[in-house]
């Protein structure tokens, strides 16, 4: 399979945190066709709080966007896609019944849907009815090894109405340490008839392509690989050159005009971190740039430190 053909087939998933507007921006810069909102709260989204609007919001060119949405409420869900329903932007709505961080399973949401199919058909039937888009569901394997039942909970995604399926094919209690087993990715696609997007240890192109042909999935989500690494769409490892330089700085600019001074240089610490990583620093000291970023107080002081560490150590 060739290159373009691959890319086309990669969603960037989404990771709390880091996949806003500007990250996503990035990404569809070097390719990224199909793309993620951060997880979005239900209950946030139709009691209208502000925090919420913003994790809606786009910059311009940030489409066609799926948003991600969690909670447990069928209901919640309703009210909250048929706020979405709106937004021309949103293709496709994606429910979330794959988290497994703690805050957010104990409240019934995420991978705790998987142990409760009831509810998860009641809320994939909710959105269904809510929504004239396209609507998809992200499935972990199961709770643990003695439960999995990523088959069962996705042709109950299936018959109320879902789309698409995602499957991350480790258990919630897993989290993300083991290596994901793209065998219940394939035993997903053999056993419903809607497309299967797989999930899990796609660390280069290459992976991706053996995701593929392993399993028979029809898309690849691609998460943490792409964290300071856009790069992972061109097949080629990352080299801090110019254009490297350019598109650090412009993802810095983004942030701003998506956020403010105020609040872009906060959020764009932990990405100027992992740019940084796997890069040839020439001698530099990494943890010294660190601190410096860490310790950066305002936008300027912020790009600045950024600016001279990356011009000293340009190939």
């Amino acid at each position: 399979m060739n290159q373009k053909k691959i890319k086309d087939k990669i969603w960037t998933a989404p990771l709390a945190g880091i996949s806003d507007s500007p990250f996503r921006m990035v990404n569809r810069h070097f390719g990224a066709k199909h793309a993620y909102s951060e997880m979005v709260s239900v209950e946030g989204i139709w009691r209208k709080h502000k925090n919420t609007k913003k994790l809606l919001g786009i910059l311009k060119g940030d489409s066609p966007l799926v948003i991600q949405l969690f909670g447990s409420n069928p209901e919640s869900f309703y009210k909250a896609v048929k706020e979405i329903e709106e937004l021309e932007y949103v293709s496709e709505i994606n429910i979330n019944a794959g988290c497994p961080v703690k805050k957010v399973v104990r409240n019934g949401s995420g991978s705790a849907l998987m142990t409760t199919p009831d509810i998860l058909a009641e809320i994939v039937k909710s959105v269904r009815a809510a929504t004239s888009k396209t609507v998809s569901v992200k499935l972990r394997s199961g709770w643990r090894h003695s439960s999995i039942n990523a088959k069962e909970c996705a042709h109950i995604c299936e018959d109320n109405g879902a789309n698409i399926v995602v499957v991350h094919p480790r258990t919630t209690d897993m989290v993300f340490s083991g290596c994901s087993d793209w065998n219940v990715i394939k035993e997903v696609k053999d056993f419903v008839k809607i497309p299967i997007i797989g999930n899990g240890d796609v660390l280069t192109l290459r992976d991706a392509e053996k995701m593929l042909e392993a399993t028979g999935c029809d898309g690849v989500m691609v998460g943490r690989t792409l964290v300071g690494n856009p790069w992972f769409f061109t097949g080629v490892a990352k080299k801090v050159d110019d254009d490297f330089i350019k598109i650090v700085l412009w993802h810095m600019d983004m942030a701003k005009e998506f956020y403010g001074d105020a609040r872009s240089y906060k959020l764009m610490k932990k990405h100027l971190i992992y740019y940084s990583k796997n890069v040839d620093t020439k001698g530099h000291d990494r943890k010294q740039y660190y601190e410096a970023i860490n310790h950066a107080q305002n936008f300027d002081d912020e790009r600045k430190v950024v600016e001279d560490f990356l011009f000293s150590i340009k190939e």
